[in-house]
């Protein structure tokens, strides 16, 4: 490593100069994309760099040989080149710099890698000594989220404007597995890419998007945000969909940048077959919180596939039915900061129609936006303030519902014609609460050894309409018949707790722990269908003692363990005090399985609970591999002294005083309860729980088992009964199977399936299926839809359609 020159310099050489060399020239595409929703990462230039301890503004060259020419002070490097500047390196066959001016040059194999890690390629790089131009020709570059660009030549004009001429970018693989060339999944090719950093444009000429190297799309002139610029505004991926209700739909969001902390996203739903709607999507971050509201807004009439005869010159398959209003929804909430232990939020959702988000296909609508969330299509309104510590807990909130729910079908007005025929439930039998007050507290230091927590809660409920069982006792039920005009019940409650526990641990493996709790209501009571015409004031007092045992046995074995586990639970209180004028607000659904057996009060609520003198009784067993398969079976009932009458409930459609129990949990012994799992291969697993009564016939019962093979294929399927309402009308049970999955079939081709089999009714409430492809960089689903479900408000009769979902790596997804 000599050089023959006389001012041959030595095979290193260190100068604190100020280099040119540019590594933001070749970091002009980074994730473009039709608009932005997040800012570009800052990227950080290091100080220093290796251990030999270069700073900023040095400049390091290592070489086979280099060489000085005094005469032109230029700096000539051949033969395995490194250069280091600023954090950055270049590499190539040669490098030449001249110092007076602090042009640098590299050729052959050259290669820019920046502190991050990306590396840019070109035949020649010329860069000048401030960063500010420079020129590149058979440039290629490998950024963050594996982009991939190249082009003919790379001229950085100035330290804002950079420009790319014959120029193509994919974020996919351009190497089959093997290591051979292949055609990209999807590209952008264009004659000129110019970026503007000053306007944060990036401008295409003669723009093609190729799929599969075939073109899609063409523009002469293209353009969307600058990857290194904040958001900005700009077209979305679209979506498109087609159903028989709606016919073809092509839905185009823009996104709207207000502010760095605001935006909107402006989606019309274009429809060949009803008018369009309008979908706003608004968010906004302030300095305590944020906040989001979505709204769309139509004029049509009704749609949907219809049984009946809708008219004359009406298709059956897309009725379109009385007057044409205006239609609409909106889905807003916030939550806000007050300080570090107090804040407060909101949720607005109406819809002018029940029916209105199945119609347009509208997604996301039935989510937790705020402190509470209501039933299954039942839309929620509340503000709430909270505040939580490490030892306490308060609450405070109104609500109000609307209920999207079919509960039936108006026989006599469906057989006559009107296409309106289904029943929804009535939202003035919905109560408005207002306010809902929880508090709790749990002192820092133990109480007798153990640990004691306070509870207080206060609630008003208030009804328009009339509504029966199971809020309604049995016993104060109206006589079969017309209920219109009859009041709701309106009614109030204060409740305050305390409960005390203690674990001890005996040296044989014994676990006890005792407990107590003491509760004190306070209810106020106005408007019962029959009975007291004024307000009553009813208050009732409960304490419990109890004591939890659990003695669990483990056996150890070559390549594994075994866990038998007995448990008991006995308890003391006295008779539960189930006044009959009391409203069933919160406690009609119990749900006895092996995590509540064992609670002293298994009911979520305080309207109804549990006294008298009671035992759990369950045994577990569980094994476990090396390997990581495992099973486990629990098997558990309780019994209580003397049967609790009050948990029963009306038969619907049955004659007055016929009565059952939905809990299981009234009579002297209860359901059995039963569960299961188990992982038997690796990827493999199963599940099932249920409740059996004295005669071993099923109530409830959930079985499931999902495998995953592969990296991306898996199938779950899950069946789901309950048949605890002996009710004639049967609307309270079901029976269900469930299954979904992707299973990729020949490479990047597969299938996508997620169905519900209505076992009782037998129908496919909903189901869709497609075809799939996915690879590192695109995610395409083709699918069929189909919806059967009398009560989903589409309509009476099926409804189906196709869309199509895409998802884009560096430029998002739509569906």
């Amino acid at each position: 490593m000599r050089s023959s020159d006389a001012n041959t310099v030595g095979p290193r050489l260190r100068a604190g100069l100020l280099a040119g060399i540019s590594a933001a020239v070749f970091s002009l595409l980074a994730a473009p994309a039709l608009a932005q929703e997040a800012p570009a990462p800052d990227r950080q230039i290091a100080e220093t760099v290796g251990p030999d301890g270069l700073s900023a503004e040095g400049l390091f060259i290592e070489a086979n040989s280099i060489a000085h020419n005094q005469d032109t002070d230029e700096i000539v490097a051949i033969g395995a080149v490194e250069a280091r500047y600023q954090g950055r390196l270049i590499r190539a066959d040669q490098v030449n710099y001249i110092m007076q001016t602090g042009l640098l040059s590299a050729t052959g194999n050259a290669q820019l890698i920046n502190p991050d890690g990306t590396v840019q390629y070109a035949d020649t790089l010329e860069l000048d000594d401030e960063l500010r131009a420079g020129y590149a020709t058979g440039f290629s570059a490998r950024l963050e989220n594996n982009i991939k660009i190249s082009s003919a030549t790379a001229v950085r004009r100035s330290e804002t404007v950079n420009e790319l001429h014959n120029a193509i970018f994919t974020p996919c693989d351009i190497c089959d597995s093997e290591g051979d060339p292949s055609e990209p999944t999807w590209s952008i090719q264009a004659d000129t890419v110019v970026q503007d950093q000053d306007n944060a444009i990036v401008f295409y000429r003669n723009a093609v998007i190729r799929v599969a190297g075939v073109p899609i799309f063409y523009s002469p002139i293209f353009w969307h945000p600058d990857p290194t610029a904040e958001r900005q505004s700009g077209l979305l991926i679209p979506t498109v969909s087609s159903s028989n209700g709606r016919g073809f739909s092509y839905e185009q969001p823009y996104l709207w940048v207000i502010s760095p902390h605001q935006d909107v996203i402006v989606s019309p739903q274009i429809n060949s077959s009803v008018n369009p709607l309008l979908n706003l999507d608004w968010r906004r971050r302030f300095y305590s919180g944020e906040a989001r509201i979505r709204g769309g807004y139509t004029h049509e009439r009704l749609f949907g596939n219809i049984d009946v005869d809708p008219g004359p010159g009406v298709d059956f398959d897309n009725a379109r039915y009385g007057r044409a209003e205006s239609r609409g929804y909106i889905l807003g909430s916030g939550t806000f900061d007050i300080n570090q232990d107090w804040r407060w939020g909101f949720t607005v959702e109406h819809a002018t129609d029940p029916t209105l988000f199945d119609r347009y296909d509208i997604e996301e609508v039935f989510q937790d936006r705020g402190l509470f969330r209501a039933d299954d299509r039942r839309l929620i309104n509340q503000i709430y303030v909270e505040r939580q510590t490490d030892r306490s807990y308060f609450s405070a909130a109104i609500l109000a519902f609307q209920s999207l729910r079919v509960i039936g079908i108006d026989t006599v007005t469906y057989n006559a014609g009107d296409a309106r025929g289904l029943i929804f439930e009535n939202d003035d039998t919905l109560p408005i609460v207002g306010p809902m007050i929880d508090f709790r507290w749990e002192p820092e230091s133990s109480i007798l050894g153990g640990r004691l927590r306070l509870r207080g809660s206060a609630v008003a409920l208030f009804r328009e309409d009339y509504v029966g069982s199971p809020v309604i006792s049995p016993t104060y039920l109206p006589p079969p018949g017309p209920t219109a005009g009859l009041p709701g019940v309106d009614s109030g409650r204060a409740s305050f707790e305390a409960d005390w526990r203690r674990i001890i641990t005996t040296d044989f493996g014994l676990r006890i722990e005792p407990f107590m709790s003491s509760r004190a209501d306070f209810y106020t009571v106005d408007d019962l269908p029959t009975g007291p015409t004024d307000a009553v004031e009813i208050s009732r007092f409960n304490a419990t003692l109890g004591l939890d045992l659990r003695y669990p046995l483990i056996r150890r074995f070559a390549g594994g363990s075994v866990i038998i586990e007995p448990m008991a639970q006995i308890a003391i209180s006295p008779e539960a005090d189930i006044d009959p004028r009391i409203p069933n607000e919160d406690s009609q659904l119990v749900e006895l399985d092996q995590t509540t057996l064992f609670q002293d009060n298994k009911f979520p609520g305080y309207d109804l609970y549990e006294g008298g003198l009671r035992a759990s009784l369950g045994m577990r067993f569980a094994a476990e591999w090396a390997d990581g398969r495992n099973a486990s079976l629990f098997l558990g009932r309780m019994f209580r002294a003397e049967e609790e009458t009050g948990y029963r409930r009306q038969v619907t459609g049955a004659p007055p005083g016929t009565l059952y129990d939905p809990t299981g949990i009234s009579e002297t012994s209860s359901d059995w309860v039963v569960a299961a799992t188990a992982q038997p291969l690796p990827g493999v697993s199963g599940w099932a729980r249920a409740r059996l009564d004295d005669n071993l016939n099923l109530r409830q019962a959930e079985v499931g088992m999902s495998a995953s093979f592969r990296q991306s294929d898996y199938v779950s399927v899950r069946y789901i009964s309950d048949q605890s309402d002996p009710s004639p009308l049967g609307n309270a049970n079901y029976e269900n199977i469930q299954v979904s999955g992707q299973v990729f079939v020949v490479g990047d081709w597969g299938v996508t399936f997620n169905a519900t089999r209505d076992l009782s009714q037998e129908l496919w409430r909903r189901s869709e299926i497609g075809l799939l492809y996915e690879d590192e960089c695109l995610r395409l689903e083709i699918l069929y839809e189909r919806n059967e479900d009398l009560f989903a408000g589409r309509g009476v009769r099926s409804s189906e359609g196709v869309s199509v979902r895409l998802i884009l790596a560096t430029l998002g997804g739509s569906r």
